[in-house]
């Protein structure tokens, strides 16, 4: 008996719990359609009030085995916790397999995991392999957006330290709008880059301003970069010349109209950021004197 409690105490000692005293909410990602931009429709973002999408352990497409979402220690652990024979969470069993009948099931309402819970935190480690499908944070989710991405995870806190950097963004962007409050072409020019098309000279600058603030509002981040771009100050030449004939733009490549040369370097195409990069080159500094030159003549 002595000996029994010993190896159970020896037993204890070597796992290592994996639980945590956080929870994590996941959250549906509502995507405005063509057909429905309400985000409080009944069918906003494809999914109907009281439907449900249910996500089990992926499988390998070359041998149809689970991906292992437990790592060998959680595993042990959870056993242990759970009052689980051992091996009862394998991957490899071929019969009474756990996870030939798990699955979590998430709708349009916010879905809480406690992960002091082994049941819930399982539930996590499953959305956290579907990975093309669910993003493990916020932060995921706005740095690499995903086309497929239909729920979000959010852990604790993370939702006001996300508010609080997009609110931070926000004042950086109207600080930086400030500052070429009177810039027209330097706000036409950050206004073409966030549009990814031209904007006439006709356009009133109070239009573009609008259109900029449409901008901060829904991408603050894109905005204060562009803004901040280095060569900002060079792409605003570069479209002044085009204006003037300077420089010509032929599908989205630049060329120096007086001999037609390509306004980058061999091997390399005239896109705007090489073409701005290129006269940006200490090298090429009498080439750009004599086009703001001409421009100021």
């Amino acid at each position: 008996m002595a000996e029994e409690n010993k190896q159970t105490k020896d037993k204890t000692n070597e796992l290592v719990n994996c639980l945590t005293n956080k929870k994590v909410i996941v959250r549906y990602i509502v995507k405005q359609s063509n057909l429905i931009r309400d985000p409080k429709h009944v069918l906003a973002g494809g999914l109907a009030e009281g439907s449900h999408v249910k996500y089990v352990a992926p499988v390998y497409e070359s041998n149809g085995s689970y991906y292992n979402v437990l790592t060998n220690a959680e595993k042990d652990y959870l056993e242990y916790v759970m009052g689980m024979e051992k091996n009862a969470l394998s991957i490899y069993n071929r019969e009474h397999n756990f996870w030939d009948n798990f699955e979590v099931t998430l709708g349009k309402d916010d879905t809480v995991l406690d992960l002091s819970v082994p049941m819930d935190y399982i539930k996590y480690k499953v959305l956290l392999a579907n990975k093309n499908f669910i993003a493990d944070s916020l932060q995921t989710l706005e740095n690499k957006p995903r086309e497929t991405y239909r729920f979000v995870m959010i852990m604790d806190d993370e939702e006001d330290k996300t508010n609080m950097r997009k609110l931070n963004t926000s004042m950086e962007a109207y600080m930086l709008l400030g500052q070429y409050m009177d810039k027209r072409d330097v706000l036409a020019t950050i206004l073409e880059m966030l549009d990814g098309r031209p904007i006439s000279d006709k356009v009133k600058q109070e239009t573009i301003l609008s259109r900029l603030q449409d901008h901060i509002t829904n991408n603050s981040k894109m905005f204060v970069k562009f803004a901040n771009d280095p060569l900002l100050h060079t792409k605003v030449l570069i479209r002044k010349c085009v204006a003037e004939k300077l420089i010509l733009k032929r599908g989205d490549y630049y060329y120096l109209a007086s001999d037609n040369s390509p306004l980058c370097d061999s091997g390399s195409e005239p896109t705007i950021n090489v073409a701005a990069a290129y006269l940006s080159n200490p090298k090429r500094s009498e080439l750009k004197y004599t086009l703001e030159g001409k421009l100021n003549a």
